[in-house]
C-alpha cells in the first residue's frame, strides 16, 4: 500500500562551507512536503510551542524529510495560541526546497552585449547558468554549495577508459552509457547525448537567478531539483517516464478519491501562426494548420511568439506542439488515494505520466506535483496534474508553410549577414550587431573566416549560422584571431548550427 511513516526531521545549519547536523525531531503534530516538477515546493511543520524541540526550529535552517529531495530551507515561523491556552500554542513552520536558494542571486555575469545568452537544450542552458552566476564560474563570493556536473566540459579519454564528470567506464564500440546518457568517441574525443529538455534561448540581465531557472525548466519540460546527501547539495536533471500503461488512477481501481473531467471550447485552436525570428517585413512567419485545412466556422486560429527561433525544424516542432496543447479541450483535477496499489516513488513519481479515469473519460496526464502530508496516525497524499496529453495524433500531421521569411536587410540586426567564401575573410567591426551570420559559396581545399572580436566591448557573443550551400573538399576555420585561443571547424553543406565565442576569444559550437 503506498503509505509512509511519520518521518523524522533533520535540522541542519550551514557554518564553516558544510551542513552540521542541529537536532533530530519526531515530536510534531503535523508536517507536509510537495515535490513539484518545475518550482520549487513548499514544506510547513505544526509543533506544540510548549515542547522543547519547538525552540530548535529557525530561520535560516535547513530541513530534511527523510529523501534526497526532500531537503529545503525555513523561510517563515509562525506562533498562535486561541482561547484554550497553552494547549493550543502552535508554532508553524514553513519554507521551500532547496531550489529556493537561487533566489538569492541575480544574472549578473553576461557573455553578450549586456545580457547572459545561451541557445541551446533546457539542460545545458540550466547548468550553465547556475554555473556562471553561483557555480565555479562566478565571484568567490557568489557561489553557493551546489555540486553541478557540466558534462560537456567535464570528459577525458585515456585509452579505452572514458571518464565523465569523475565517473569511469569502460569504452566498447566507442559507445558507453553513463547516467541515463549516451556518450560517444570519435578520434579519442569524448562527446554526450541525451541532453534533456527542448531548444530554449535565455537573454537576461540582472533578473532573478531563481525565477529564470524555473522558466527555462517548464519551458524547456525538464525536471530538476537539489538533492542533499547527507553532506553536500547537487543539481539533478530528470525526466518522467510513461507509466499510463502500469499505473491508473480510477475509482474502479481503489486509486482515485476525487476528481473532474471539463471539457471546453474556450481555449482551442486548430491552426497556428508561429512568428520567428526577425522583424516587420523581415520576419519569418509560418503557418501551421491540421491535415484537412480547417475553414470558416471550423477555422480556430492562435498567435505564437518565438522570436528566438531560427530553423524550419523548430518551427514545426513548435507548430505541432501548440496544436497539441490548443487542440486539447479536456481539463482534468483529481485527488488519489494515499492508500492504493500504487506506491509513490516506487511505481510513479513527479514527472512520470499516468492514467486518470472516471465517469467514462480517460486521459494520459503528466504529474506536476506531489504533496505528503502526515498528521497524528494518518497520510495523505495529492496531486497536481498537466495538461492531458491529445491522444488525436492521426489529425496533428500538419501542414507547414513558410508565409512570410526574413530577408538579409543590411539595416537590420535581426536579419542574417551573409558572407561569400572564399571573398569574405573577416567580419567587419560593423556586423557584430549580427546575431545571425550565413556563409555560402565554396571553401575549396579550405578557408579561414575571422570574426570581429574585441576583449573591451564585443567579446562574449552566441551566434546563430547557416551554412547554405558551402561547398569545398575542406572546412570552413572560424577564428576570433585571439593567440592561443580554441578555433572552430564547419563542415560544408548546407545547415544550421550555433555557436558561442567567450570572453578570451574561443569558439564552441553548441549545436
Amino acid at each position: 500500500m503506498s503509505y509512509k511513516q511519520k518521518p523524522q526531521l533533520k535540522l541542519y545549519k550551514y557554518e564553516n562551507n558544510a551542513f552540521a547536523l542541529q537536532a533530530i525531531i519526531d515530536d510534531y503534530q503535523e508536517a507536509s512536503w510537495e515535490n513539484n516538477l518545475y518550482e520549487a515546493g513548499t514544506f510547513t511543520v505544526s509543533i506544540n510551542y510548549n515542547i522543547p524541540n519547538a525552540s530548535k526550529f529557525d530561520k535560516g535552517l535547513f530541513i530534511n524529510f527523510g529523501d534526497s529531495y526532500e531537503f529545503g530551507e525555513i523561510l517563515t515561523i509562525a506562533d498562535a495560541i486561541s482561547s484554550d491556552g497553552k494547549g493550543s500554542q502552535i508554532r508553524t513552520i514553513t519554507g521551500k526546497d532547496a531550489r529556493y536558494i537561487l533566489k538569492r542571486r541575480v544574472i549578473k555575469n553576461m557573455n553578450d552585449n549586456g545580457k547572459w545568452s545561451m541557445t541551446a537544450k533546457g539542460e545545458i542552458c540550466l547548468r550553465n547558468l547556475i554555473n556562471d552566476q553561483c557555480g565555479t564560474n562566478a565571484e568567490t563570493k557568489r557561489r553557493l554549495p551546489i555540486t553541478n556536473h557540466l558534462f560537456s566540459d567535464d570528459i577525458s579519454v585515456e585509452g579505452e577508459t572514458l571518464c565523465i564528470a569523475g565517473k569511469y567506464a569502460h569504452v566498447e564500440n566507442e559507445i558507453v552509457y553513463l547516467d541515463d546518457r549516451i556518450a560517444f568517441v570519435i578520434d579519442e574525443t569524448a562527446y554526450i547525448t541525451g541532453f534533456m529538455g527542448k531548444m530554449f534561448s535565455v537573454s537576461e540581465s540582472f533578473t532573478n537567478l531563481y525565477e529564470v531557472c524555473k522558466t527555462i525548466a517548464t519551458q524547456s519540460e525538464i525536471g530538476w531539483r537539489i538533492e542533499f546527501d547527507g553532506t553536500a547539495l547537487k543539481l539533478v536533471c530528470f525526466n518522467g517516464k510513461d507509466m499510463s500503461k502500469n499505473v491508473r488512477f480510477d475509482v474502479s481501481y481503489d486509486s482515485l478519491a476525487s476528481g473532474e473531467f471539463t471539457d471546453s471550447y474556450e481555449s482551442y485552436a486548430n491552426t497556428i501562426y508561429v512568428g520567428g525570428k526577425g522583424q516587420n517585413d523581415d520576419r519569418d512567419i509560418y503557418e501551421g494548420e491540421l491535415i484537412d485545412t480547417p475553414t470558416g466556422l471550423d477555422r480556430f486560429e492562435a498567435w505564437d511568439n518565438q522570436s528566438s527561433m531560427t530553423t524550419e525544424e523548430e518551427y514545426e516542432a513548435e507548430a505541432l506542439a501548440m496544436l497539441t496543447q490548443y487542440g486539447q479541450t479536456v481539463k482534468l483535477s483529481g485527488q488519489g488515494l494515499a492508500k492504493c496499489p500504487y506506491v509513490y516513488e516506487e511505481q510513479y513519481f513527479v514527472g512520470d505520466k499516468i492514467t486518470v479515469a472516471f465517469s467514462g473519460k480517460s486521459a494520459v496526464v503528466q504529474i506536476l506535483s506531489v504533496t505528503e502530508h502526515w498528521s497524528w496516525n494518518n497520510y495523505d497524499i495529492s496531486f497536481s496534474f498537466g495538461k492531458p496529453q491529445n491522444n488525436l495524433s492521426d489529425q496533428l500531421q500538419i501542414m507547414l508553410r513558410k508565409i512570410q521569411e526574413a530577408s538579409d536587410k543590411t539595416n537590420s540586426k535581426d536579419s542574417i549577414r551573409w558572407y561569400n567564401i572564399p571573398v569574405d575573410r573577416a567580419m567587419p567591426k560593423g556586423d557584430v550587431t549580427y546575431s545571425t551570420i550565413g556563409f555560402y559559396g565554396n571553401t575549396g581545399s579550405g578557408h579561414t573566416f575571422k570574426l570581429y572580436f574585441d576583449e573591451s566591448g564585443t567579446g562574449s557573443k552566441t551566434y546563430h549560422v547557416y551554412i547554405k550551400q558551402l561547398g569545398g573538399i575542406g572546412n570552413l576555420t572560424l577564428t576570433t584571431g585571439v593567440s592561443g585561443a580554441q578555433n572552430l571547424n564547419i563542415d560544408v553543406g548546407t545547415y544550421v548550427t550555433i555557436i558561442y565565442v567567450d570572453g578570451d576569444g574561443n569558439i564552441f559550437k553548441q549545436i
